[in-house]
């Protein structure tokens, strides 16, 4: 029977942070766990400092946090928690600062060791995680999922548990205002991947098929900024809301093959994570026509384009100008991980279907789309 469980507080819209400080405070002892830049550039950090300070809440910044940060560092910034009795963790900062901070509260809370974070389950729950994103595409800021790069072989896994849903996300699109162009349309286009692939997955019920239009909707209304680059503050703030809105969707249906596929250009050519996704997504959806050919003509009406269109969106906005030969896509097939979620397609997902997609969608320049 299917069933919607989101217990994560949202609250948006500009000052946010200071217009809702109760959700902000859950303790005398806090650590804001970030990244170098984005949360003092974006004036988040400010924010939520500001608010600590006016309820004498003690804090302390852990500022280090990259998109290579690994999992034994995220350990001992967890077990630095506990030792210093913090009772809280604030996040600020894109996905993999969020996912970050998720996984410390678990160690905080836990005497474990680093990998059996993995078992999803734990004694003791997590402690209270409070999410400031300052980029509108990873949705971790609604979602129960955590990735980690492992240290052993530089890889990235991620592990489940509705322990790690955050208590509370704040939701003020001023914080994206400073991101590069090339950011806001990659993580665009990540959320964009998330939102489809969770409507066009055999988990799909009434609930997240409600959410995951919607962010498809609100990110198809921005891509005429997305493509000339003039990202206005209410584009921002349909971005983020739509970032947020698909990671609700992809909470409850998981992702589809687009993100292990895509996993393979980013770690074999170095592509973006959410540009890699998004040089798939086409072919995907095309892919998926061929099972349920209504569903992806709902992903198309509520971008508000034809699949054809969609086509020279995509390639506008990220374009693949990496060189990939078959003998790429032949490696990738073979250390595909597609097939761990291959579940999650109304069709059967084959390894021919994946080198198909693989291959119309970067080797066949001269592909051409139905315009449905």
């Amino acid at each position: 029977m299917p069933k919607y469980f989101m217990p994560t507080t949202l609250l948006s819209g500009k000052n946010c942070v200071k217009r809702h400080p109760r959700h902000l405070i859950h303790g005398k002892k806090c650590m804001i766990v970030t990244g170098k830049q984005s949360a003092i550039t974006s004036g988040a950090l400010k924010d939520v400092t500001d608010v600590l300070k006016e309820h004498d809440v003690e804090y302390s910044i852990y500022d280090k946090i990259t998109s290579a940060t690994g999992i034994s560092e995220i350990y001992a910034i967890g077990r630095m928690m506990a030792h210093d009795n913090v009772d809280y963790v604030v996040g600020i900062g894109g996905g993999s600062t969020l996912d970050a901070a998720k996984a410390a509260a678990v160690y905080a809370a836990n005497d474990i060791e680093p990998m059996q974070i993995y078992n999803e389950k734990y004694e003791k729950d997590p402690l209270k995680v409070v999410c400031v994103p300052t980029t509108a595409g990873t949705g971790s800021d609604t979602t129960q999922y955590v990735m980690m790069t492992l240290d052993d072989i530089h890889n990235k896994r991620s592990f489940s548990s509705e322990q790690c849903f955050p208590y509370a996300t704040y939701l003020d699109s001023r914080y994206t205002l400073t991101l590069p162009l090339e950011v806001t349309r990659n993580t665009a286009i990540d959320a964009l991947c998330h939102a489809v692939e969770s409507y066009l997955n055999s988990q799909a019920s009434e609930f997240s098929d409600i959410v995951a239009l919607e962010a498809i909707r609100l990110i198809g209304q921005c891509a005429d900024a997305l493509v000339s680059g003039n990202v206005t503050e209410e584009d921002r703030e349909k971005l983020l809301v739509a970032a947020s809105t698909g990671g609700m969707a992809v909470a409850h249906t998981g992702l589809n093959v687009v993100h292990a596929m895509g996993h393979q250009l980013t770690c074999s050519k170095e592509i973006p994570h959410g540009r890699a996704n998004g040089a798939l997504l086409v072919e995907f959806i095309a892919w998926m026509a061929k099972a349920d050919i209504m569903r992806a003509v709902d992903v198309m009406s509520a971008f508000g384009t034809d699949l054809s269109s969609f086509k020279r969106f995509m390639d506008a906005v990220i374009p693949t100008t990496e060189e990939i030969t078959e003998a790429d896509i032949d490696e990738w097939i073979e250390s595909s991980i597609a097939d761990t979620v291959a579940q999650n397609c109304p069709g059967e997902f084959t390894k021919e279907d994946e080198r198909l997609i693989y291959y119309n969608a970067l080797v066949n320049k001269n592909r051409k789309y139905t315009e449905w």
